[in-house]
């Protein structure tokens, strides 16, 4: 069984740990079927082999990857005051990923894999 993300989370210092540790909590239960691994040189929750969510700490913020293209959600992030790329959305101090943003981006990635691989 693959420890990927748990051990990256455990590494990292306070209130990092934390902030991330809570994130992967509640994609875990977003996306139950999820498992860690790595993917991009990342640790990773997997599902069906496909990057689903990355979750790490930077120099200056915490970057959540979503391994899809944000444009579709991009409105919602930055309604919630967030800073985003093309493929990530940035946590300053103090900000936090709303549950509502996670829960799109998570079910979205989940609905795009099942579909490449021809499940209704």
């Amino acid at each position: 069984m693959a420890h990927e993300v748990d051990e990256y989370v455990a590494s990292l210092p306070e209130p990092e740990r934390s902030r991330i540790a809570e994130i992967y909590a509640a994609a875990r239960a977003i996306v139950p079927d999820a498992v860690e691994g790595v993917s991009y040189a990342m640790p990773a929750l997997l599902y069906k082999g496909k990057g689903i969510l990355a979750v790490m700490s930077t120099k200056n913020h915490i970057g959540v990857y979503p391994f899809a293209n944000l444009a579709e959600l991009a409105d919602e992030a930055e309604r919630a005051g967030l800073e985003t790329t093309k493929g990530s959305i940035h946590l300053r101090v103090g900000q936090t990923l709303p549950s509502e943003l996670l829960h799109q981006l998570l079910v979205r990635r989940v609905s795009r894999i099942d579909d490449a691989k021809g499940v209704a």
